[in-house]
């Protein structure tokens, strides 16, 4: 009932011509906020208070549950949903900070997947040196792959050649993926290491997350599908 008001109260302001662009952000974020369990927010929470440096610093930004755990059920045949949270806290230096957490839920408790910004560190992937060797024997070229990432949002053709790569990951021999696995997180820069492994692991298992959190779209339908 409550959704049923907040969703005609948006479409009154909307044809009304009064609705301003923080109101339309507020009322979208409140339906997309009804749209998420409250038990399940209260796990992610406990999850993110765990890890911030002062936990009653914690100021709630926003939730969203990502559109592309409906597609990876849909083709593994089982429920998975993504959840998108930011939020603000103070870091060890003293400083406030907002950060965005992706989690994972399964049959089980929230897991978090990814507490990075996908779109720097998957350019910071295939600008990798060392990275881009390992793909050598590959049809990958990542010197084409950086020129394509930095003009896709332009060009449909980079785009789809960036999407390719993506979901060709989950195509490669089992072999193949663990070896590139420990091989990532064997690379020479300590620094970026984690967010590596966790930025192939996701493109390995869930390439439709990626495509939504690089894009804001889940619109592949190329030959690696």
């Amino acid at each position: 009932m409550l959704r049923n008001m907040m969703m005609f109260v948006m479409a009154l302001f909307i044809l009304s011509g009064c609705t301003s662009k923080d109101e339309e952000k507020k009322i979208a974020h409140e339906l997309e906020t009804q749209n998420i369990d409250v038990g399940l927010k209260n796990a992610i929470k406990n999850e993110v208070l765990k890890s911030i440096n002062d936990p009653k610093s914690y100021q709630e930004i926003s939730w969203k549950k990502m559109q592309s755990g409906d597609r990876v059920s849909e083709r593994i045949n089982k429920k998975v949903v993504f959840i998108a949270h930011s939020f603000k806290g103070k870091n060890i230096y003293g400083g406030v900070i907002a950060k965005e957490h992706i989690y994972f839920i399964g049959e089980e408790k929230p897991s978090l997947i990814i507490d990075f910004d996908v779109k720097v560190a998957f350019e910071e992937f295939l600008a990798n040196k060392s990275i881009g060797t390992l793909f050598g024997t590959t049809v990958w070229n990542f010197e084409k792959l950086q020129a394509d990432y930095k003009i896709s949002s332009l060009d449909p053709s980079a785009k789809e050649n960036v999407k390719d790569f993506i979901y060709s990951i989950k195509r490669f021999s089992k072999a193949d993926q663990e070896f590139l696995a420990d091989s990532i997180s064997n690379a020479n820069n300590p620094l970026s290491i984690a967010k590596n492994v966790a930025l192939f692991l996701t493109m390995r298992l869930f390439p439709e997350l990626i495509e939504e959190l690089l894009f804001n779209e889940i619109s592949y339908n190329g030959k690696y599908k």
